[in-house]
């Protein structure tokens, strides 16, 4: 009976060392899950409400962070139960529509929406292996009406600058901003919130259309609330003249007269204009632009002396101050 046992147990063990060999299947490998978004918040812009946040995929380069495919937004409507979360967007960046990025931010905005509700949105960051990350911050907002637009706006054109300007109104602030190349601005010109009524944008290409709006600006519970601007172009234009002809010249040879000068250094120069004095009245002597630093005028007067000055022109139609003016005598 004991050599049975012995046998038994033996074979038991047997079984156990072939099994030890043999691999098990493999426990499932927990996936890494997204980082968390803790800044979003949103501001009201051009009379809707535009909610933003910092990628993760874009504040770090990592694998985690490489393998995000997008985000899920989701909003509890102003009519449902209080804390009741519902899908609102879906951003995925290979797309690249439904968001805009600015300044490593994601902007979308949401413009369905009640006076006198309340609103709150959530994030949540998720995987191209479906793997969803925690949810971000909650950004509350209770709907209500934005400022109008503001009143009495302009616009002034100058040279390589626009100068804008409003009528002010109590208790608000304004925004200024300037379309690029056509697309929508996200963010202001100025830095801050203007209470004066005048912005001046400078360093702008003259003959280019630039296309502005400015916007009312209401602070309220730490949310910017903005609404609808008033839109319009300007197109800078070239105001300053071109330098003075210098070293002008004037001889009398026969009965003609040549008047030349020194060439300056303006890289927009057009021409020039000659103009003669006799008795007292200036006649500006060229139809057309003169070329060249030279001019012949040969249908001098029947007077004992005249006089002449030269003035330069740019392409944008500026003429610089009067040369020195020289007299030429014609007769003793």
């Amino acid at each position: 009976m004991l050599k049975r046992y012995i046998v038994i147990f033996s074979v038991i063990l047997l079984i156990t060392a072939a099994g030890c060999g043999k691999k098990g299947d493999p426990m499932p490998k927990v996936l890494p899950s997204p980082a968390g978004i803790n800044d979003l918040s949103g501001a009201v812009k051009d009379g809707v409400l535009f909610l933003s946040f910092s990628s993760p995929a874009l504040k770090a380069d990592t694998a985690e962070t490489k393998d995000i495919a997008g985000f899920k937004v989701l909003k509890t409507c102003g009519s449902c139960i209080a804390g009741t979360f519902e899908p609102f967007k879906d951003i995925r960046l290979d797309e690249r529509k439904g968001y805009a990025l600015y300044d490593n931010r994601i902007y979308v905005y949401d413009e369905d929406l009640t006076g006198g509700l309340q609103y709150s949105y959530k994030i949540h960051p998720y995987t191209k292996r479906g793997t969803v990350g925690d949810p971000s911050n909650v950004f509350s907002i209770k709907w209500e009406t934005p400022p109008d637009q503001p009143r009495n706006v302009s616009a002034k054109e100058d040279d390589g600058r626009a100068e804008l300007s409003w009528s002010r109104e109590e208790g608000l602030l304004y925004n200024v901003y300037r379309y690029e190349n056509g697309v929508y601005p996200l963010l202001p010109l100025n830095k801050i919130p203007l209470s004066v009524t005048l912005y001046v944008d400078s360093g702008l290409e003259n003959g280019k259309r630039y296309r502005y709006a400015v916007r009312k600006v209401r602070v309220k519970g730490g949310v910017q609330w903005e609404g609808e601007g008033v839109v319009l172009d300007v197109v800078p234009k070239d105001k300053t003249p071109p330098t003075v002809p210098l070293d002008m010249k004037a001889e009398r040879k026969g009965n003609t007269v040549v008047i030349n000068w020194k060439e300056p250094p303006d890289k927009d120069l057009a021409g020039y204009n000659v103009y003669r004095i006799g008795a007292g009245t200036a006649k500006k002597l060229n139809t057309e632009l003169t070329r060249d630093a030279l001019y012949i005028d040969a249908a001098v007067p029947d007077l004992r002396y005249v006089s002449y000055f030269v003035t330069s022109v740019d392409t944008s139609g500026n003429e610089s101050g009067q040369s020195r003016e020289l007299i030429v005598i014609l007769r003793e």
